[in-house]
């Protein structure tokens, strides 16, 4: 793959092992976050632990500079209407910290075993 990926600051549990070009990984072989899909009648549940210290490590907001071009078109990453992206937001809608964000989808950096509704999504307040 050579330069052709950027990887930077994500997490790798249960003997997950980062790429070669994968920089600032976080390895915690032994952390088990005990992921669980749960349906109930009102929705689907995802129930997971997540790590406070996840938060320690500094991690760049995801934006179209910080992706740069797509290999094969050598064309940015944009949103449809060609504005670039910023994701200033997470899974929920709540806003992400703009000089560190939370790993993953979820800007949760106090950590603990949570419960959270994924499906269907209700709008964020």
């Amino acid at each position: 793959f050579g330069d052709s990926i950027y990887a930077a600051g994500n997490v790798f549990l249960m003997g997950a092992k980062p790429s070669k070009q994968e920089s600032d990984p976080l390895e915690q072989p032994q952390f088990e976050p005990g992921v669980e899909l749960i349906e109930r009648s009102d929705g689907m549940y995802l129930r997971i632990t997540l790590d406070e210290t996840w938060a320690r490590q500094q991690r760049p907001l995801v934006t179209t500079k910080l992706l740069g071009k797509a290999k094969i078109p050598q064309a940015l990453y944009e949103q449809p209407d060609g504005l670039p992206y910023r994701i200033e937001a997470d899974y929920f809608g709540n806003k992400r910290n703009a000089a560190d964000p939370f790993p993953g989808p979820f800007e949760l950096p106090e950590g603990k075993r949570r419960v959270l509704k994924v499906w269907p999504l209700a709008a964020p307040q």
